[in-house]
């Protein structure tokens, strides 16, 4: 019986050991990709050309680069995002509950996706249901504040 345990905590401790390593080939990578697009500003350069975004989202355009940094970096790096927008820019309640909601459904798109894959899950259908969820909550928050503030009026 004791020869049992023994096994099963020793298998136990090797797949912990083999599962942080495949997360750190996969976690180092990215934190140094993340940096280089940080560093090289590639989100405020792609921002202008998604304004369809925000107006499917119902967001102010002043929204997108916290939204984008939000969904491909993360919500700790969307939130300092967020934070020096609104110290510069002060986002509207609206925008700042919508925002929310959008990184609340799906925030670092790539860093969860590539841990779900290294977990064994499809990537694509993991990132595209979080993405599609998060899309049709914040929409729906947005249509539900314009209802809200055309009655008020």
């Amino acid at each position: 019986m004791d020869t049992t345990w023994s096994a099963i905590f020793t298998e136990m401790g090797w797949g912990m050991v083999t599962m942080v390593l495949n997360l750190l080939k996969v976690l180092i990578p990215l934190m140094v990709g993340i940096e280089l697009l940080l560093h090289y500003k590639v989100v405020e350069r792609i921002a202008p050309r998604l304004g369809w975004l925000c107006r499917l989202l119902g967001v102010g355009p002043k929204t997108i680069i916290p939204l984008l940094v939000g969904l491909l970096l993360g919500v700790t790096y969307g939130a300092g995002a967020i934070a020096e927008i609104n110290r510069r820019t002060p986002l509207s309640k609206r925008d700042m509950a919508l925002l929310g909601f959008f990184l609340f459904g799906c925030h670092g798109i790539i860093e969860t996706t590539y841990l779900f894959w290294v977990a064994g899950a499809s990537a694509l259908f993991v990132s595209v249901l979080r993405l599609l969820i998060a899309v049709l909550v914040t929409a729906a928050a947005a249509r539900f504040f314009r209802l809200a503030e055309t009655r008020k009026e």
